[in-house]
């Protein structure tokens, strides 16, 4: 998506044009599924929602899925532990 900017020699039509395009592009802030009012708190509640993910202490630390991906082909991979149900193995970790 290329950038719209709204240049000092736009034509009143093209002024408007452009914003209606940057209003469609950013969306309808009133179906924010976060408590944010805005684009970029939206973006940074979700980002610290997430925590932090150099913190984790899988080996994959770059994405959450990626990480609960790699602890559950760890959990798969465990030889032993075949007859503990999962919800019991999780409340053990």
């Amino acid at each position: 998506m290329a950038i719209t900017q709204v240049n000092s020699t736009d034509t009143l039509d093209q002024w408007r044009a452009k914003t209606q395009t940057i209003s469609t592009n950013m969306g309808d802030l009133a179906t924010l599924t976060t408590s944010a009012s805005n684009l970029v708190s939206a973006v940074n509640e979700l980002d610290n929602e997430q925590g932090t993910l150099s913190s984790l202490a899988t080996t994959n630390k770059g994405n959450l899925v990626a990480a609960i991906n790699e602890l559950n082909t760890d959990i798969n991979n465990l030889t032993g532990l075949s007859a503990i149900p999962r919800p019991v193995l999780m409340a053990l970790a």
